[in-house]
């Protein structure tokens, strides 16, 4: 037993010494190990002083004296003073290096180089000196750099919960070897991973770097991970700091020491900004208003305006999305974005998250699903985003986008001017298309009995519009005392324009009531709509617009609030149920139906509140098989009431096949547009 202790000690024992001897220096015997260097040199004559500074970062001051020379001047008696004390030694040119040299204490050293005589057979003596070799040690900080996602990192900078990797170089840049160098590394708040081959506690790493030759460098790195922010606090009120300390001993116990020290600061809040449009060229398309027996369009419109127009075909959605990809949430964004462009309508708007606080976690989005109303090219200019980040005021933006609609855009003008004498008008029918895309139409206006209309004019008026009259179907049909003009099937390219005109002689002007004309116009992909002109009461113009929002066609004295007339209309009629008046026209749709989620097409059958008439314009023998059907329908439906509890499945049947084949009907009927009323 007392020999294990025995060993152990003795295992101990070589331990400690052989981390001694590799903390420590071998070369430390101050007789021939200091290292010397050069500080200058000097030319002394017999019997005057020199006053010699060792270094800069000594005080101490030598005065050296050549007291004497012998006859072959070969030799010379030189003494070095400091404090008092007095030193002297003889100085040989022709011998070996230590008979030439002496030192004092091992801090100066002097070497005799030359002795020569002057005129006056005066000697000098030619001497160089030296000063002991300092060890100096210098701390180098570095810290690598990161990247997450958008976010650069640089080294002199933090994330929170991210790692960063220290590297601590320590170099003797002196003149002299340093031993026992020992490094200290204070990390403060920072979390300390990965430091194999460190001493480490209470925050602290310690690492004993032992003998450092001049020019050596010893490195050690490690990873700290910043605290997480407490998502109160200004994150440019916290910094971390690394402290660096390194302390060592020279040749004759005299310590060395430096420090150094790194500060990682925050980075800024970042906020990526970007605006994006799911489709940046679309058609005009149809689509359906929203109907209901119990509330007023207006009301539908209070309670749910994204609601109102639905099955639109051809849409795009334009969304501002907001991102945090910094370290920090960002509160209170003040958000400035584009308007809807005139020509646009809001279908669907839909948000996800707030800007009162926009984090990595809770970006905000806002997003809107557009119809168009009309052709064109459509620029939603660059949104930006503003915050005040807790004093420091930032800014992000994105670039714009633009959606081109392609289609026909119809306008119809209807003016009235008077001619010279006998009390005759020109009554002018003016129809532009300023779209990109062609577009048949049907013409239709009614001349009212008190109008005074004079036969054949409208002929003598449509030879003079741009066409031939071979190449008008023009339909004029008298009711009573009125007439009811209509030209049916006339293509109308982009950017063309054609002219009808008439003539009337009123009674008085000023009493006279003039309706509205009117165009419906069927494009390609199912796009057909109404376009209105301005009417006359009692005389006086009246414009009137299509705003869907307030019922369908209304004037600036009924609410729509708007300018201008004759915008192109959505091609879907005003929500007012049908009747037997011309001014409601009678078609089928068929609406390819873009569904938001997969973007897959669907052929869905709608029927128009304005198109109910389309039986009216089949064959006589299908009118009358449709007819057959709806009456087979009926009776099912009145069976239903009766047996209600035991035959719904067969009711079922029985209805789905009838609206099938009621519908395969509707779609063999396709063709040319129809006059309103045939």
């Amino acid at each position: 037993m007392i020999g294990k202790i025995v060993l152990t000690v003795l295992f101990f024992l070589l331990l400690t010494t052989a981390l001694a001897a590799a903390n420590e220096c071998l070369n430390d015997d101050l007789d021939a190990d200091v290292e010397w260097v050069s500080s200058g040199s000097a030319s002394i004559a017999w019997g005057r002083t020199y006053e010699l500074v060792a270094s800069d970062e000594s005080d101490d001051v030598y005065i050296l004296r050549a007291d004497d020379f012998d006859v072959s001047l070969n030799a010379s008696a030189i003494s070095i003073e400091k404090g008092g004390a007095v030193r002297r030694a003889i100085l040989n040119l022709n011998r070996q290096e230590d008979d030439r040299c002496f030192d004092w204490d091992s801090e100066i050293k002097v070497e005799l180089t030359d002795i020569t005589t002057d005129s006056h057979k005066t000697p000098s003596a030619h001497l160089k000196f030296y000063c002991r070799g300092m060890p100096e040690l210098d701390i180098n900080i570095d810290a690598t750099s990161e990247d997450f996602e958008e976010i650069h990192v640089s080294s002199d900078q933090y994330a929170p919960e991210k790692e960063k990797t220290i590297t601590i170089d320590v170099r003797n840049t002196g003149d002299a070897w340093i031993e026992t160098v020992k490094l200290t590394v204070e990390i403060g708040e920072l979390e300390l991973k990965g430091y194999k081959g460190l001493e480490f506690h209470d925050q602290t790493i310690y690492k004993n770097l032992g003998c450092m030759e001049k020019d050596a460098k010893e490195s050690i790195n490690f990873t700290v991970i910043a605290p997480t922010w407490d998502g109160i606090t200004s994150p440019y009120e916290i910094n971390y700091s690394i402290s660096v300390y390194a302390k060592g001993f020279d040749i004759k116990d005299g310590q060395h020491e430096t420090n150094n020290s790194m500060t990682l600061t925050c980075t800024d809040p970042e906020i990526r900004v970007v605006k994006s449009v799911s489709y940046d060229e679309i058609g005009m398309s149809p689509c359906n208003l929203v109907r209901s027996n119990k509330y007023s369009l207006r009301e539908l419109v209070a309670c749910m305006p994204e609601a109102l127009i639905y099955n639109v075909s051809e849409w795009s959605t334009v969304e501002l999305r907001v991102y945090n990809v910094g370290f920090y949430s960002v509160h209170n964004l003040n958000i400035t974005d584009s308007s809807i462009p005139d020509g646009l309508r809001v279908a669907k708007t839909y948000t996800k998250g707030s800007p009162a606080c926009v984090s990595e976690e809770t970006p905000y989005s806002i997003g809107y699903k557009l119809f168009p109303t009309k052709p064109g090219t459509y620029t939603f200019d660059a949104p930006s985003v503003e915050a005040d980040f807790y004093g420091k005021d930032f800014s992000w933006e994105s670039s714009g986008v633009t959606i081109t609609v392609h289609g026909p855009h119809i306008n119809l003008t209807k003016t009235v001017a008077e001619p010279e004498g006998y009390g005759t008008y020109k009554v002018t029918l003016n129809l532009r298309n300023d779209g990109d895309r062609a577009a048949y139409i049907n013409l239709t206006d009614t001349v009212p009995a008190g109008a005074g209309y004079i036969e054949e004019s409208a002929e003598e008026g449509i030879e003079g519009g741009g066409l031939p009259l071979s190449e008008w179907d023009l339909d004029l049909c008298r009711v009573d005392d009125s007439h009811r003009i209509a030209v049916e099937g006339v293509l109308l390219p982009p950017g063309t324009s054609l002219e009808a005109s008439y003539l009337i002689r009123p009674d008085r002007f000023d009493e006279l009531n003039l309706p509205y004309a009117e165009v419906w116009f069927r494009a390609r992909n199912y796009y057909e709509g109404v376009v209105r002109s301005s009417f006359w009461e009692s005389g006086v113009e009246v414009a009137q617009v299509w705003d869907p929002s307030s019922g369908g066609w209304v004037t600036p004295d009924n609410g729509s609030g708007k300018e201008g007339v004759n915008e192109t209309a959505v091609p879907t009629p005003t929500p007012a149920e049908p009747s037997n008046s011309t001014q409601f026209k009678t078609s089928q749709q068929v609406l390819l139906h873009r569904s938001d989620g997969n973007q897959t097409n669907q052929t869905v059958l709608h029927t128009s509140p304005q198109l109910f008439g389309i039986t009216d314009r089949l064959p006589h023998q299908i009118r009358e098989g449709v007819q057959w059907a709806g009456s087979v329908v009926g009776t099912v439906c009145k069976m239903a009431s009766t047996i209600a509890d035991t035959s719904l499945t067969l009711i079922a049947i029985i209805v789905a096949v009838s609206g099938f084949l009621l519908a395969f009907v509707l779609l063999r009927t396709g063709g040319p547009p129809v006059s309103p009323g045939t």
